[in-house]
């Protein structure tokens, strides 16, 4: 009889996991049919799912699809029912839309007044209007028109009443052709012109002129009449023109520095704007102009220009003043602690060597590098993260924690990744601890990063680095001779080891490749790829990404802080900083880089895979290899110094 029941409980699981796997195939065929326009086929689904926690995601398909015709009392019981759901929000903008073009008016009016959405917005308060209720309404209008972008057509009738009553006046109207410029909508600004008053018109001509060509019109402008309109006007060009070109704005500058009334603070923050750009552009001299910037002046942002001006022309004692000057917090960080260290060490005071060895219990790129130069371990204490059955037992009877995980599994990502993190705001440190460790047992390992990452614990190598797809990825990099460590930070890095990232420009994947450059490297190297889908799957991905590396490699003779610049910021931006900055010093180098992206993010790669030799048990000598280069102590080894 004892036999018999163990056998029982030890099959339950099994029977649970077989009906959970098949809920999961019936949800994916409904979800496909709803996607088809087969409403029938997603209905047998819906009722097949039972109590499925994703029944009800089939089932806001099927009312989005049928938003028109749905009855209203439908979707507001299903909207009551599920406000907190990932869907909620955007379903019911649609519906209220679906409402005003159907012109189904009481119950607009019913359920939209309450809406953020600008477009509900409009379509409210043209009911409102058509029943004569306009009390208020005119702060309603202005408050919708008043915007630096051109609003939805269902806001026109009521713009049209609201100019009929008298309105733009004339600030309002330079207020929007203010924010229309502030948002670059020139197009917008230049229709705004007909709202503004004979004299404003005048400023507002010299505005356009001024974005359109700025150099030519600050030229000019020495002639204006001294007016504090033309004084913002050639400010916001000066602005412009030092950008791209610091020496010309500074000549425009002295043309008509004295020709004009201006305020010490404007002076002031027309002379720190082309101090910046002098400074990015690494300009001799120009640690020592922001060092004669009054105090007020000397931001954050132009004291780390300081470091990075004063670095690109060996100016230690410079670099220390920038430091220095910085508040407590800021230097604080590993960042400015390694430059202060770096600018001691080449002024050979002793300090130095305190300085790097207090950097150097630290498992970051600049506590790897501090290590290095003093030739010492690298200090990498890795955590243990028990379990807790009990946490886990609670999280998993949790509604909200298990749609997360099963919206994971039938790939709806997005309102995956939604619901996780709605979920996790309520969660406590030792919650998501346990939180991560059933992520990464379901193999949802940028979750649980992002769970640990929350939680502070940071030594947890082995759930914040997981060995994603070893084989494939230590066969790849055999193939095209590129390191799997570097592989591996790289990939950690662009995707945090989620084989279906999307970035906003459309790079696809566990390496996050853009579609054309994957078609150009499966062309050049064989390898099969048959459109962008493909690059979610990390078959196809990760043999496509490495080869593509392997390219740069040959392309920068395997100078990785190269490659991986180029893999961020594409050839033509790594060619003209080679052009642009010092490179006797890589890492001096990378910290001069005026895409500030690319700056973080090769330390990063960097450090990343150095954390992946820790994990793949190699010696630490990815960063040391192509950080210090020729000057590169002898080989270290990972220790643990808590």
């Amino acid at each position: 009889m004892l036999a018999v029941l163990t056998i029982v409980l030890l099959a339950a699981p099994l029977l649970a996991d077989e009906t959970r796997t098949q809920q999961r195939e019936t949800f994916k065929a409904g979800w496909s049919a709803a996607s088809r326009g087969d409403q029938a086929g997603a209905m047998e689904a819906l009722v097949a799912l039972g109590d499925y926690p994703l029944a009800p995601y089939l089932e806001f398909e099927l009312i989005r699809q049928r938003l028109d015709s749905a009855p209203e009392r439908v979707v507001e019981q299903f909207l009551a029912r599920h406000r907190e759901w990932s869907f909620a929000n955007q379903l019911e903008v649609n519906w209220l839309r679906s409402l005003a073009r159907n012109g189904n008016t009481e119950a607009l009016l019913r359920h939209g007044r309450r809406s953020s959405d600008a477009e509900v917005r409009c379509h409210v308060a043209r009911a409102d209007l058509a029943a004569g209720r306009t009390e208020g309404l005119d702060e309603r209008a202005a408050d919708l028109w008043l915007v630096g972008r051109s609003q939805h057509s269902a806001c026109d009738p009521l713009f049209a009443w609201w100019r009929r009553s008298g309105n733009p006046s004339q600030d309002q109207g330079w207020r929007r052709f203010h924010l229309a410029l502030n948002q670059g909508e020139t197009n917008l600004a230049r229709y705004l012109r007909r709202y503004l008053s004979a004299d404003q018109r005048h400023w507002a001509d010299l505005w356009l002129s001024m974005q359109a060509n700025p150099k030519q019109t600050l030229r000019r402008a020495r002639h204006w009449d001294d007016h504090e309109q033309a004084r913002l006007i050639m400010q916001s060009g000066l602005r412009r023109v030092a950008r791209s070109e610091w020496d010309q704005a500074e000549e425009l500058w002295s043309l008509l520095q004295g020709r004009f009334d201006w305020s010490d603070a404007d002076r002031q923050a027309i002379d720190r704007e082309i101090a910046l750009y002098r400074a990015v552009a690494l300009e001799a001299g120009a640690a020592e102009a922001i060092v004669n910037l009054p105090e007020a002046a000397r931001d954050q942002q132009m004291l780390e220009w300081q470091v990075r001006a004063a670095l690109a022309h060996r100016e230690w004692p410079l670099v220390l003043d920038a430091v220095a000057a910085m508040p407590l917090d800021e230097q604080a960080r590993s960042r400015w602690r390694y430059w202060r260290a770096r600018a001691l060490a080449e002024q050979q005071r002793p300090e130095a060597a305190l300085v790097f060895a207090s950097l150097a219990t630290e498992a970051n790129y600049y506590g790897f590098l501090a290590a290095a130069r003093l030739a010492e371990p690298f200090n990498v204490c890795s955590q243990d993260l028990p379990a807790d059955a009990a946490v886990q037992r609670r999280l998993k009877r949790d509604a909200e924690f298990e749609r997360a995980v099963e919206l994971h599994h039938v790939g709806l990502s997005h309102h995956a990744r939604v619901t996780w993190t709605n979920m996790t705001r309520r969660l406590s440190r030792d919650d998501l601890r346990q939180a991560a460790l059933l992520a990464a047992g379901e193999g949802w390992y940028d979750r649980a990063i992002n769970a640990l990452g929350n939680s502070g614990d940071m030594r947890a190598y082995a759930w914040r680095f997981p060995m994603v797809e070893r084989g494939r990825v230590q066969q790849s990099s055999d193939r095209w001779q590129v390191d799997a460590a570097l592989v591996y930070g790289l990939m950690r890095a662009e995707s945090a080891m989620q084989p279906d990232a999307l970035s906003p420009v459309g790079a696809r994947g566990l390496l996050q490749l853009m579609p054309a450059t994957a078609d150009g490297v499966a062309r050049r190297n064989g390898l099969p790829f048959n459109g962008q889908a493909d690059l979610m799957r990390p078959e196809i991905n990760i043999p496509l990404g490495v080869a593509h590396l392997a390219e740069l490699e040959r392309r920068y003779e395997g100078d990785w802080i190269h490659v991986a610049a180029a893999y961020n910021a594409g050839a033509n931006a790594v060619a003209r900083w080679l052009s642009s900055r010092p490179r006797h010093d890589r890492d001096i180098w990378l910290e001069t880089l005026p895409f500030f992206e690319t700056r973080d993010y090769v330390p990063r790669v960097l450090a990343f895979a150095t954390l992946y030799e820790y994990q793949l048990q190699r010696r630490p000598e990815v960063l040391v290899t192509h950080v210090l280069g020729d000057d590169r102590p002898a080989a270290t080894a990972f220790a643990c110094a808590l």
